[in-house]
């Protein structure tokens, strides 16, 4: 006869016993997850309402010289000091790029932190661990450096992946045109979104073993994530494409609401809340789903290690 008092091991939950076993996190945890989601939301809506106006006047202006002035860009790498209109195009130009990298650089810390406290958060909560809201914070300071340092080395893997590609493009473009370039051409353009699946979801994984893990960051995050996805990568992958999915709809319907709005105001009204508030909802899941595949891995690696396992205190039947 089995034992009921005796927990099983999470190590066995497939995709969809992870979404039912982070839609009940979230259920547990939805006043803290609230508190999160509505600060980063209103965070966002203000970064776009900056964005809008003070990007649209730099930009429109910069259209309007590119419209007038045909030559433009020959008169800004070979006439610079004797056109007038070439410096102050240059201006807007050097205006227009600082402000966007401004605004993306604002956008990715409050990404970082939204990350950082809603792993912490669902962690907690997914593994029936009390933790106060001081103690909460404080491990979202203490893992916060972690999470800024993968993320760099993440972003230079990215960039050498994309100069890789564009390396590998260019040369095959060099290329007599055959059957066989062709088919060359056609398997790099393949894998190109089979990459950066692969590349987003090691990316999810590899910050949150940063934010869980004291001592990982950097190459050893992204080397230690890479051993816990080892047999679960298709399945970590596919959870990823169901999000970019989800994401490129919300997109495309923000764009169909914006097309209806007669002025900018009211496109703004329209579609930057409905855009950021299914984005945080999806990014807000998204961050939990993983937190949770993260704990299933991790058990499974520590029983294959021989090391035990922890189980959430939920999942324990009488």
């Amino acid at each position: 006869m089995e034992n009921k008092l005796i927990p099983q091991s999470e190590s066995s939950l497939g995709v969809f016993g992870v979404i039912r076993e982070s839609f009940k996190t979230t259920s547990r945890n939805g006043k803290r997850l609230f508190s999160i989601l509505l600060l980063v939301f209103l965070s966002y809506s203000q970064v776009d309402f900056l964005q809008e106006y003070t990007l649209a006047p730099v930009t429109n202006y910069f259209m309007w010289q590119l419209a007038n002035h045909p030559n433009i860009v020959h008169d800004l790498l070979y006439n610079f000091d004797q056109t007038s209109y070439a410096v102050d195009t240059f201006k807007a130009l050097r205006e227009l790029v600082l402000l966007k990298l401004c605004i993306i650089e604002i956008s990715s810390i409050i990404t970082l932190i939204f990350l950082v406290a809603t792993v912490c958060s669902s962690y907690e909560a997914y593994t029936a661990k009390v933790l106060g809201t001081k103690d909460l914070i404080l491990k979202i300071f203490n893992s916060w450096n972690r999470s800024l340092l993968t993320s760099f080395y993440l972003g230079l893997l990215s960039l050498g992946t994309t100069f890789f590609y564009a390396i590998v493009i260019v040369i095959t473009s060099l290329l007599p045109v055959n059957s066989g370039a062709l088919l060359f051409l056609g398997v790099i353009a393949l894998s190109i979104p089979i990459c950066y699946i692969y590349m987003a979801t090691v990316w999810m994984v590899s910050l949150i073993v940063s934010v869980l893990e004291e001592g990982s960051s950097g190459l050893t995050a992204i080397g230690r994530a890479a051993v816990l996805m080892k047999d679960k990568r298709l399945q970590a992958s596919l959870m990823m494409v169901l999000f970019v999915l989800a994401d490129r709809y919300v997109v495309l319907v923000a764009k169909v609401l914006a097309s209806y709005g007669g002025s900018l105001s009211i496109e703004l009204v329209t579609s930057i809340p409905f855009t950021n508030g299914f984005d945080c909802l999806l990014k807000l899941f998204m961050f939990v789903v993983y937190t949770v595949f993260y704990h299933e891995w991790k058990t499974s690696h520590d029983e294959k290690e021989g090391k035990g396992f922890y189980l959430p205190i939920v999942n324990v039947k009488a």
